[in-house]
């Protein structure tokens, strides 16, 4: 690929956030102020690019991750067509904030719990203003799109679905790793997650003291840090010491060793329009256990791919249980070549790759122009 047609333009200044501030000796304090900090960068970088444009216009403005537009929904009328690519939904999370209440104000502090829920309440209203802004909104999944439709009334001819993009290692890597898994006696799963609201803790904790009988057979490995607004961290004392253990956050080669070393990855979720680690776990031949909440499974199929009803423990053990089994008794080869056929086909690089740039040619009215340059940066 060509990238000479790319261009990067780094006009952020420095801000006056650091770690070990009266404003951030807390995870709550430096949650509030990160966000204000945030903002003001973000708006600089819309200040740059509104600038910019003014000077050599742009077609269209694609913004990633960031849900809401502040500054820069300010000046629409002035600037060209904007696609957002959501990395939130605050309406989903404020619905398992209060649902989870309980046993979140086991391990949390009653004011930073509620002060969250009032922040939460508030940006579900905003964002249900501000993502009637753009022209084109891009959903994680199918399922993030409904959720949008449902809690922000979000018209379908305004939305589009784009998974995220996922390699595949290289062959001596993948080689490396079937090897690795040939020989190995355990079965591990990995639970790679934030310890946080929704993301299904307390089902793995519980796992933990069902899969007893399999000591020495099966091992859990449960790897992440968690929300500065969020913290289930404490219920981390309730895992099955002979079954699971804590690994904490880890760096990208020390996570994607982990995978190297696992057969499953377990993702119980209670809600997740995303899930960026079902494509990390299959393009490394792990098999996923997903509940039937997760946006990023939705399309897969196959023996690689576990699926049971979210919130449903009984259902969730006995499919653990049932692909155990499986592994135990036949080759694991097949499986982990399923996983990464599964990544190739929903997750790959280039063809996410192509259906961006449609949606940005579609949007922008540019369809000619923007093939032409694609097919410079082709050859």
């Amino acid at each position: 690929m060509n990238y000479s047609n790319l261009t990067i333009v780094n006009s952020v200044e420095s801000i006056w956030w650091n770690w070990g501030k009266w404003y951030s000796n807390t995870a709550f304090k430096a949650f509030i102020s990160g966000t204000i900090a945030r903002i003001q960068n973000y708006n600089q970088i819309s200040d740059k690019v509104i600038e910019n444009h003014l000077k050599l216009p742009y077609d269209c403005i694609f913004q990633f991750s960031q849900t809401e537009l502040f500054r820069i929904g300010s000046y629409l009328d002035q600037l060209p067509p904007v696609i957002i690519y959501p990395g939130n939904h605050a309406a989903g999370e404020f619905y398992w904030h209060k649902k989870e209440s309980s046993y979140a104000l086991q391990v949390e502090s009653p004011l930073a719990h509620y002060l969250t829920r009032i922040y939460l309440k508030y940006r579900t209203w905003f964002q249900c203003r501000e993502m009637k802004k753009p022209k084109m909104v891009i959903g994680m999944s199918q399922r993030f799109n409904i959720l949008a439709t449902k809690d922000y009334q979000l018209l379908p001819e305004r939305q589009d679905i784009l998974y995220h993009p996922i390699p595949l290692p290289s062959n001596q890597d993948i080689a490396e790793s079937d090897a690795l898994a040939k020989v190995r006696k355990e079965v591990n799963l990995l639970f790679v997650s934030r310890m946080s609201v929704r993301k299904g803790l307390e089902y793995v904790i519980e796992l933990s003291h069902r899969l007893q009988d399999l000591e020495g057979q099966v091992n859990i490995k449960l790897i992440g840090g968690f929300t500065q607004w969020s913290n289930y961290s404490g219920h981390l004392k309730d895992l099955n010491p002979k079954i699971a253990q804590y690994m904490e956050s880890m760096n990208r080669q020390e996570l994607t060793s982990a995978y190297v070393n696992a057969d499953v990855l377990i993702i119980p979720s209670l809600y997740e329009p995303g899930g960026i680690v079902v494509g990390e776990a299959l393009s490394h031949g792990l098999c996923v256990v997903a509940s039937d909440a997760i946006g990023s499974a939705e399309v897969l199929s196959g023996p690689a791919i576990r699926e049971f009803p979210a919130g449903d423990m009984d259902e969730f053990e006995q499919t653990v249980r049932q692909l155990i089994k499986e592994l135990q008794s036949n080759n694991r080869q097949p499986i982990r070549d399923a996983a990464r056929a599964e990544c190739k086909q929903h997750f790959d690089p280039d063809k996410i790759g192509r259906q961006l740039i449609e949606i940005l040619s579609k949007v922008s009215g540019k369809e000619r122009e923007i093939r032409e340059l694609v097919n410079v940066a082709e050859k």
